[in-house]
């Protein structure tokens, strides 16, 4: 037996570590790669998620509602809305200044948007990490150079910020982006208050 094939040589040994280096240094970029993708994934879920809930609850009302009105710079939305048992409440929604959506349910109104603190949470902001819902209302404006459609913020009140709602007569059109971590899931569309009211309108909302 030969001397030299006992053990291994020094020059092996650095390239054992080496590869070994790599393999375990690939693992590590598969490992976190991994918990990225699935941290994105979760958040586009949530954010997916929280918009289904805020678009069905807007959409499900006002199809009921027999009037509505948008307030607070254009950011509140307030509706006299028809139940399925034959009566009336009034329901109100708001895009706060720090990201979150809050909806309110009451009997009978006036519905005061000043303090919403005790309101239903639909959207949880964090105004530090940008997380929430940020209005996003925009109208299209012809198509830009390349002949696509381009849309362009509505700000109807003239204050620098974006809207959320908008109306025209009974139609509401609203808009949203809902972040969540590297997600973003915009909500936009329209609908029309359709119910009607027979008689005296009695029920005060705002």
């Amino acid at each position: 037996m030969n001397a030299d094939d006992d053990g291994v040589t020094l020059v092996e040994l650095i390239i054992y570590i080496v590869v070994t280096s790599l393999f375990l240094g690939l693992l590590a970029l598969m490992f976190v790669n991994g918990l990225r993708a699935q941290a994105q994934t979760t958040d586009r879920d949530s954010a997916t998620g929280q918009s289904v809930v805020v678009s069905n609850s807007i959409q499900t009302s006002l199809r009921n509602a027999t009037a509505f009105t948008i307030t607070s710079a254009n950011r509140a939305l307030i509706a006299k809305v028809s139940t399925p048992g034959g009566g009336r409440e009034c329901r109100a929604w708001v895009v706060t200044t720090g990201g979150d959506v809050r909806y309110r349910v009451a009997a009978s109104g006036p519905i005061s948007t000043s303090n919403t603190s005790t309101w239903t949470v639909l959207v949880n902001g964090d105004a530090a990490s940008g997380d929430g819902a940020h209005p996003s209302l925009s109208r299209r404006d012809g198509n830009d150079a390349s002949g696509k459609p381009k849309f362009v913020p509505v700000d109807a009140d003239g204050d620098g910020l974006t809207d959320a709602f908008s109306r025209n007569g009974q139609t509401l059109s609203y808009g949203l982006e809902i972040t969540r971590g590297d997600a973003t899931v915009v909500v936009s569309n329209g609908v029309t208050a359709q119910a009607a009211i027979v008689g005296t309108d009695t029920l005060t909302c705002w």
